[in-house]
């Protein structure tokens, strides 16, 4: 529509996917036990209420919504007294070696105000890297108004991007924790490595003083926020968008190079694709956009040149999803364990963070020490069942590059483990470019996933595909 509005031909849009289904990282999985059907999401798990698209696409598709974690089928009568019992508002920072709790919440707003306030000294530090963080998400969200005016908001690279956003700019050069503990934030170490570090953990599996500050803020945004998943799974966004759309959906069809055409040639790029069938076919376009991690899709683009350009360091974790009774001595005895745990700050064994998605136990959904329950565990190495379960009904197991390592561009590297030293490291590349070439007006070749390499979520990666989609078909300041 937009297109013939311009005067322009409507567009011939085809999709490759190398997969058998859409989603790319937004991908769901279930289980049957005791006769119900549980589901959970393996990768990009939830979104939150200032996720703009997500959250329009969500109701536009009449797809049903529930807090996060969400183990129910896409219904449109969820059950929203189980959905709640089973969110995780209660977490805590456990402490492997020693067995015990360093942070507790979950037992009423009044108790964990309490708490907070004693062992953090006030509330200030989390009032303040809320505002931080309220800042970084209101500098996001005016991507949004940029799509309302086709003159302005186009841009050709990330830095463009992030021109006017100076907070957003700003934090892609420290890491969390130096940004936090500068003279003008002065935020105190306990809480970076007790409540920042517990949601870079979580979501990125990255520590406080690895991260990206910029990673921090997106990080602690679903503290203050609602989080969503969809019922079923959140991947039916995307199939949704794609069949809803004017596209020839071609699944289990791998690209396998993307050139310049041969003199000739009516169309200026051609793409070679090996089909469902194992056949090897090459086909001609205008326009071709990548919507996929270059340093892992194994796409061979333009003769590699822009290899070195597009190169990301990406997080390998594994994730483990079962079914079976915690151990009794894995966490301190009491009533009742929270529903989310991680690790603290630099701890990676027996794992980073484990979810109860929910509790089996037919008398309660309360409680998760009484018997069987779901759960969801992130870890660097094959986790040791043995280690966390006294009996396993069910597991599976995922390993997956799942985000980009979100370093920050020029870390200044000052008393790390005791070290004195002022070294400032100033050997990080810019982001990867969205332009790989073009041949002309509305004709090129367009890279998506650079944009992951600053912030990694779904939203982004909506807002950055619609950017780039501008930019490829109408150019700058047109």
């Amino acid at each position: 529509m937009e297109l013939e509005a311009r005067g322009l031909d409507p567009a011939e849009i085809h999709v490759f996917e190398s997969g058998v289904r859409v989603g790319g990282r937004a991908h769901s999985g279930s289980v049957n036990y005791n006769n119900k059907t549980y589901h959970f999401e393996q990768g990009a798990s939830m979104f939150i209420g200032k996720n703009r698209h997500l959250l329009d696409l969500a109701i536009k598709f009449e797809l049903s919504l529930c807090s996060h974690p969400c183990t129910f089928a896409h219904t449109n009568d969820v059950d929203m007294e189980a959905n709640q019992a089973s969110s995780l508002g209660s977490y805590g920072v456990w402490e492997p070696r020693e067995n015990k709790w360093l942070v507790r919440m979950g037992s009423g707003p009044l108790i964990d105000s309490v708490r907070m306030l004693w062992r953090y000294r006030g509330s200030g530090d989390l009032s303040y890297v809320r505002r931080r963080t309220q800042v970084a998400v209101d500098e996001f969200m005016q991507s949004y108004d940029d799509f309302n005016n086709h003159t302005t908001g186009i841009f050709s690279t990330w830095d463009e991007y992030l021109e006017d956003k100076p907070l957003l700019r700003t934090s892609l050069y420290y890491r969390a924790a130096e940004f936090y503990q500068s003279p003008s934030e002065h935020i105190r170490r306990r809480f970076l490595d007790e409540v920042v570090s517990l949601a870079t953990r979580v979501n990125y599996m990255q520590d406080v003083d690895r991260i990206s500050a910029l990673g921090a803020h997106i990080s602690m945004a679903a503290e203050s926020d609602t989080a969503y998943s969809v019922a079923g799974g959140n991947w039916q966004i995307f199939a949704n968008m794609i069949s809803s759309a004017p596209a020839h959906l071609h699944l289990n069809t791998t690209v396998r190079e993307i050139q310049r055409s041969p003199a000739g040639s009516d169309r200026p790029y051609a793409l070679t694709v090996m089909s469902s069938e194992g056949v090897e076919i090459t086909e001609y376009f205008d326009l071709v956009i990548i919507a996929a991690p270059l340093p892992l899709a194994k796409i061979r683009v333009l003769d590699e040149q822009h290899t070195k350009l597009v190169a990301a360091d990406y997080v390998h974790m594994h994730v483990t999803f079962a079914i079976g009774i915690l151990r009794d001595d894995l966490f301190p005895a009491g009533r009742d364990i929270p529903r989310l745990i991680v690790t603290p700050y630099r701890t990676t064994e027996p794992f980073n963070c484990l979810s109860i998605l929910a509790c089996l136990t037919q008398h309660s959904m309360q409680r998760c020490r009484d018997g069987p329950v779901l759960v969801k565990i992130f870890s660097h190495a094959p986790l040791d069942l043995q280690r966390v379960f006294s009996s396993v009904d069910w597991h599976h197991e995922q390993q997956w590059h799942s985000y980009p390592r979100l370093e920050p561009r020029n870390a200044g590297y000052v008393k790390e483990d005791g070290n004195e030293s002022a070294a400032f490291r100033l050997d990080r590349k810019p982001p990867p470019p969205i332009i790989l070439d073009q041949a002309g007006p509305a004709t090129g070749v367009f890279y998506v996933n650079g944009m992951e390499t600053l912030l990694s979520t779904m939203e982004s990666q909506t807002v950055a595909a619609r950017h780039v989609v501008r930019l490829a078909l109408f150019g700058k300041g047109e």
